[in-house]
């Protein structure tokens, strides 16, 4: 694998609904083998009709969007009877206010550094004050941070409070994936 040095393969899932463009659905998921953690991102509308899919094909955390569910509450009450872990995003445009109530019952906040359902974009910088925020209010949860990030701006996401990086293009679009791991690693 080129990048096995990684801590958790990340999947953007996009149905062509609640963002442009799709991708691909739980059979990619399900037919990726990998020791590592398997993070579904789910840019979907109404992902309580798919996340059992995503489960059976091997999920270890699912992430959605709040604005894409009818029933936060009960989709995470659902995802934690089911064992895998939960995660919010938070788009470049939502206000924190949004999840808040959330975040005592979810393991990790995804926030969004770009518009959602487009690689290769540059990192908006204005979100990083909700990771900012989210971290003084919530020291041991998990944030994730994913649009734009690189080797070049992944200590001001760190020094915000992120402790996970995602960075799809940055890595695959790199001729040494190790190496762009490692950079983030150490940055």
């Amino acid at each position: 694998m080129r990048a096995s040095n990684a801590n958790s393969v990340h999947f953007d899932v996009i149905d062509g609904k609640f963002v442009p463009r799709k991708s691909f659905d739980h059979e990619l998921v399900k037919k990726i083998k990998t020791n590592l953690k398997k993070t579904v991102h789910l840019m979907v509308k109404q992902p309580e009709k798919v996340v059992d899919k995503y489960i059976k094909a091997g999920a270890d955390e699912i992430i959605f969007h709040i604005e894409a569910t009818r029933s936060s509450k009960k989709l995470v009450e659902h995802l934690k009877k089911k064992e895998v872990g939960v995660g919010l995003a938070l788009n470049p445009e939502t206000p924190l206010k949004k999840i808040e109530p959330y975040l005592k019952n979810v393991d990790l906040v995804l926030v969004m550094t770009v518009h959602p359902g487009k690689g290769g974009q540059k990192m908006l910088k204005a979100p990083l004050k909700k990771v900012k925020s989210i971290r003084k209010k919530f020291p041991m949860l998990d944030i994730a941070v994913d649009g734009g990030v690189n080797a070049d701006n992944a200590h001001e996401v760190i020094e915000a409070g992120a402790n996970i990086l995602i960075a799809g293009s940055y890595v695959f679009d790199s001729d040494d994936p190790k190496l762009a791991i490692d950079l983030l690693r150490n940055a």
